[in-house]
């Protein structure tokens, strides 16, 4: 059986290792100079490849992944990966390579193409693919090659710097398969503040909750960091696939509010009237959020506590408590992590990633309109599906 594989990211060169036995003879196509370029990338670098908390829940479209997850969990991940070679650690629920770095990742995959004698052709783009009797024709930039089964695995359209700009998905849809609009998921929010500049670097951890006018849509919780241009972080990458328009964030510049933060606040209210307000802060907040309270709500740093009235001191916790900032777009696809959007999933079976309208025809990882939150889910999907599909291949001979 001749398979083609399209794209050497995650998907396409694991699917490429399960795939290949005496039987198959896998062709892995990749239009970049080298292989698995947008892996190095992932997880700043350190390639955080699954999560400890593993669930359908941390994904957009949650009844295609389940058979996937429980098919192939972040406990048989890690032990695959240990297989091949490479050990894991663990920061928080985030799991990564021993070494940290995502290059130890990409250097097992290749060892294993090569040692399978996997046929891969780099600097190589695919214009078309086209039915014929027998199977496919795959149109390259300079020849046409046979193929049995055709795996698509060329990504989003996120990072298009990696070489995943989304032009791919034309070829899907010359063949009628419908694409779903795409939209970036996992970038950073741009926020309209003149005090972006002098909060830039500050970092909280708390709970990050998105409006559109009045109405909460989504709320999310981890560290949250303040930029030059807006506002970053985990919770606010897992909230930026829903902005739109009249949009603002709301977040704390308190670390680990609870339901005891507005007493202690109360309380020191009271314990230190003697404080000024500067102070007063100066114990509970970054000295740069300090500068940013004083300017919003135009009261003196010097002033002292007991100067203060219950009014105005209630004016200075919903600050603490609730900031709010006007959002004004996203960074877009150039630097987000994921595309929410690709092959609709109607028109693919769940079980074995394969295309209802055509036999022999596979779409795996980011190709699908399947997207995850942040900390390893998307890569593991990735993973995940290219196991399994190639797996399926090899035991079709």
């Amino acid at each position: 059986m001749n398979i083609i594989i399209i794209g050497a990211g995650p998907a396409g060169m694991v699917a490429a290792i399960n795939a290949k036995n005496e039987n198959n003879k896998v062709i892995l196509i990749e239009k970049n100079e080298r292989i698995g370029k947008k892996l190095l990338a992932t997880g700043n670098g350190r390639c955080n490849y699954t999560n400890l908390i593993l669930s359908e829940e941390n994904y957009s479209s949650k009844d295609f992944v389940k058979e996937t997850l429980k098919d192939f969990s972040n406990e048989d991940l890690i032990n695959y990966f240990k297989v091949l070679g490479l050990e894991s650690t663990t920061d928080g629920n985030r799991v990564y390579p021993l070494t940290l770095k995502a290059n130890s990742v990409l250097n097992i995959l290749i060892y294993w193409l090569e040692k399978k004698d996997i046929d891969i052709r780099t600097n190589t783009e695919v214009r078309e693919i086209k039915k014929n009797k027998a199977g496919f024709d795959v149109i390259t930039d300079g020849e046409t090659i046979k193929a049995d089964v055709v795996i698509a695995a060329f990504g989003g359209k996120s990072m298009p710097a990696s070489g995943s700009d989304g032009r791919s998905f034309e070829i899907l849809k010359k063949l009628g398969l419908k694409i779903t609009d795409l939209k970036p998921a996992l970038t950073q929010v741009k926020l309209e503040s003149k005090y972006l500049k002098h909060l830039s670097g500050t970092k909280v951890l708390g709970e990050a909750k998105l409006f559109k006018r009045n109405k909460e849509i989504d709320r999310r919780r981890g560290e949250i960091l303040f930029t030059n241009y807006g506002i970053s972080g985990p919770p606010i990458l897992d909230l930026s696939v829903n902005i739109s328009e009249d949009n603002f964030i709301e977040v704390p510049l308190i670390n680990n509010v609870d339901e005891k933060t507005v007493d202690m606040l109360y309380s020191r209210y009271y314990m230190f009237p003697d404080f000024s307000l500067e102070e007063y802060l100066m114990g509970i907040v970054d000295k740069k959020f300090i500068h940013y309270i004083v300017d919003y709500l135009n009261v003196d740093k010097k002033m002292a506590m007991n100067m203060i009235s219950m009014a105005d001191f209630q004016k200075i916790i919903e600050v603490l408590l609730k900031s709010c900032f006007k959002v004004i777009g996203t960074t877009g696809f150039k630097n987000s992590q994921v595309t929410r959007g690709g092959v609709d999933l109607s028109q693919i079976n769940c079980h074995d990633y394969s295309a209802k309208k055509f036999e022999n025809l596979y779409i795996i990882g980011e190709a699908l309109n399947i997207d995850g939150d942040c900390g390893g889910y998307n890569l593991h999907f990735a993973f995940a599906s290219g196991y399994r599909l190639g797996k399926i291949l090899n035991a079709k001979n």
